[in-house]
């Protein structure tokens, strides 16, 4: 409540700033719809449902429109800065468990979970999403760990967005380290072909969990080779990458199943500055809005301390998601984040 009365102020000269001779300028609306979805108050309400909209009898002066657009541009990256980014912590079963007998403890896990501060997806092996899609009870979401580019047809061993639609998913995640190649497995992706991926499922009306991440050896080399190669693994999918619909999940390789983990300064520091890459290649806005996870080797222990960060918006969890602390991770961030 006090959150929403706040922003309305703040607002409030921005909308005496439009009115202000020149009328409300048709910029507004696309610059309003772009971020439509992207945060919501503690209401419910929308928070670009503020944001003034076109009137056909706005002043078509070239020094009125300039001024409502750079007013508008001030909106919109005000509204960014407060939509507050929703956790979001996803379970990666990867190819477990190996009976499905077990799978009603994994779920009951997952149903253990507080999701009234946090999202929550999981990602069950292939085999295991039709026993798993309507067991859930507390909103999370299955999300498969594949999906092809080229729809139904002669394609073994795919899954395609139409197939996924049509028993309900809502989601897929692309680029997981391990089918970019990593820990020796041979490469089923690569930049080019999850670029085409992303906009197949986006195009589709899917929305994606997309990866990246780095390995050991470019992680020794510092910080700026770690940002240039999610530079590079990001290029193609700038232009995609819409906040309301595709969430980062950051995983630094090294970290994955070893125990090993960065310090929470680091991993900060990295989500920073993927957050500024983003920034300047696909916008200020896109970036204040996406949320970008942390996915190495988050657990119980450690969560808490790694929430506290300011651009750590949730995690990709692989083995704690096979044990009954998941929903401790859950918590922790959930928790945190409400108090920042």
């Amino acid at each position: 409540m006090a959150r929403s009365l706040l922003f309305a102020l703040a607002l409030a000269p921005l909308r005496s700033a439009l009115a202000f001779s020149y009328g409300p300028s048709a910029a507004v609306a696309p610059a309003a719809a772009s971020l439509r979805g992207m945060g919501r108050s503690s209401s419910g309400t929308s928070f670009t449902q503020e944001l003034p909209t076109a009137n056909s009898s706005s002043n078509s002066s070239g020094l009125g429109a300039a001024m409502a657009g750079a007013v508008a541009g001030a909106a919109v990256a005000f509204v960014a800065r407060q939509a507050a980014r929703r956790p979001v912590v996803g379970g990666n079963w990867k190819c477990n468990p190996d009976k499905q007998s077990k799978l009603d403890g994994l779920i009951a896990n997952i149903n253990a979970c507080d999701t009234s501060k946090c999202d929550v997806f999981v990602c069950p092996s292939p085999l295991h999403v039709p026993y798993c899609l309507d067991k859930f009870t507390n909103g999370a979401k299955v999300t498969p760990q594949n999906c092809n580019f080229t729809g139904c047809g002669a394609y073994t061993g795919e899954m395609a967005v139409e197939q996924m639609k049509d028993m309900g998913i809502t989601q897929v995640l692309l680029g997981h380290s391990e089918r970019r190649g990593e820990f020796g497995i041979f490469p089923m992706d690569d930049n080019t072909t999850l670029a085409t991926k992303l906009k197949y499922v986006l195009d589709g009306g899917l929305d994606c969990v997309f990866c990246i991440g780095e390995p050991k050896e470019i992680r020794e080399k510092g910080l700026d080779a770690v940002l240039a190669e999610m530079d590079k693994q990001l290029t193609q999918v700038y232009s995609l990458l819409d906040p309301a619909r595709v969430v980062i999940a950051y995983e630094p390789v090294w970290a994955i199943g070893t125990g090993l983990t960065a310090t929470p300064g680091d991993a900060q520091a990295t989500h920073a500055g993927i957050r500024k890459l983003i920034a300047k290649n696909a916008s200020p806005a896109v970036a204040e809005a996406i949320r970008i996870q942390y996915g190495g080797s988050a657990n119980a222990k450690n969560a808490p301390e790694l929430s506290a960060q300011p651009d750590i918006d949730g995690f990709l969890v692989g083995g704690a998601a096979l044990k009954p602390e998941f929903a401790q991770i859950v918590a922790a961030i959930g928790e945190t984040k409400a108090k920042m």
